[in-house]
């Protein structure tokens, strides 16, 4: 089972998602597979994991949560309940496989261990290769007795449509910012960047969670100062820090960072449409950064220096200009 996440974080921004599970376990019409979609980083996955535990939980069918205390409720925080299975993409692999969509619905074809009832999450389900998406077809067509199947996805596009609709449809959206403010101030960060968290997570705290790694923090505040001027940085610096950073700090906050800091630039300066166009067109390089070095699997430091001068080049003009 993916490692256990605090409550609070979980239910924030999803209440609703969960009111409707519980009242249709409830009601005993609950629909055998769900499917959480929306962008990446709202929690999801977490999400998938609390209406896990409100299924197997042996407690009240009519409250909303999993009770934690039953003894259904203590195996699965043990990571150790032999009626629920977690399937997602293998490290190192592109897609989720036939073979572990396979997998998945044998384990759903079983008899339950501990109840007549088997859960199973399938976690990024948008990467199944198209062999993996017509098994799960197959498994959706004929669901066994007592099983329920969660799927999470970041992009609905790429779930076929024969599989959307043969499942109940939850939108997950971003939250609000009273729930991003709670998440947010548990991170050790200085106050004063705040406004930069927000901007970089948007609703989505996923992106920034990695922040709770203190030295990750610190690593992470240490470039956004050193960023705040793209252009003017000494690029000695900045060169120092990608070699000694680069692979602790997720590329995605790298990334991110500097992005804000050109956005604002960008949002409050007079520029020509030429300007502003190579000025995009470098950004969007420096975006795609991350996973260009995870497909080619380049080297991470160098790569980034070069983007890096890039845009930095680009933002000469609009220096120039504003």
């Amino acid at each position: 089972m993916p490692q256990s996440q605090d409550k609070a974080d979980i239910v924030l921004g999803h209440e609703k998602t969960e009111l409707r599970f519980a009242q249709a376990l409830a009601e005993r019409r609950l629909h055998h597979a769900w499917l959480l979609y929306g962008v990446h980083g709202i929690g999801k996955r977490m999400l998938a994991e609390q209406l896990a535990a409100r299924y197997l939980c042996e407690g009240e069918a009519s409250q909303q949560q999993a009770c934690g205390a039953c003894h259904g409720c203590r195996m699965l925080a043990a990571s150790s309940h032999p009626d629920f299975t977690f399937i997602g993409r293998e490290e190192k692999k592109r897609d989720i496989t036939i073979a572990q969509v396979r997998d998945l619905q044998s384990f759903l074809a079983m008899s339950g261990r501990e109840s007549e009832k088997r859960v199973a999450i399938l976690d990024g389900a948008d990467s199944m290769n198209l062999q993996a998406a017509n098994a799960l077809l197959k498994g959706l067509e004929e669901p066994p007795a007592g099983s329920l199947l969660l799927i999470v996805c970041h992009n609905m596009i790429r779930i076929p449509a024969t599989i959307r609709s043969r499942c109940m449809l939850e939108h997950c959206s971003p939250l609000a910012d009273e729930f991003m403010q709670q998440i947010l101030q548990r991170l050790p960060v200085a106050e004063d960047a705040m406004p930069m968290l927000y901007e970089m997570a948007q609703g989505c705290p996923g992106r920034v969670m990695a922040l709770q790694d203190k030295a990750v923090a610190d690593a992470c505040m240490g470039w956004h100062a050193l960023t705040q001027n793209v252009v003017k940085a000494d690029v000695a610096d900045v060169q120092a820090w990608m070699q000694q950073y680069v692979t602790l700090v997720p590329h995605d906050l790298i990334v991110g960072v500097v992005y804000a800091h050109v956005a604002r630039l960008i949002q409050s300066a007079t520029v020509s449409f030429d300007v502003r166009e190579h000025v995009f067109a470098a950004m969007k390089d420096w975006l795609c950064w991350p996973k260009e070095v995870q497909m080619h699997s380049l080297r991470p430091a160098p790569t980034l220096l070069s983007r890096y001068m890039d845009l930095r080049s680009a933002l000469r003009e609009v220096e120039v200009t504003h």
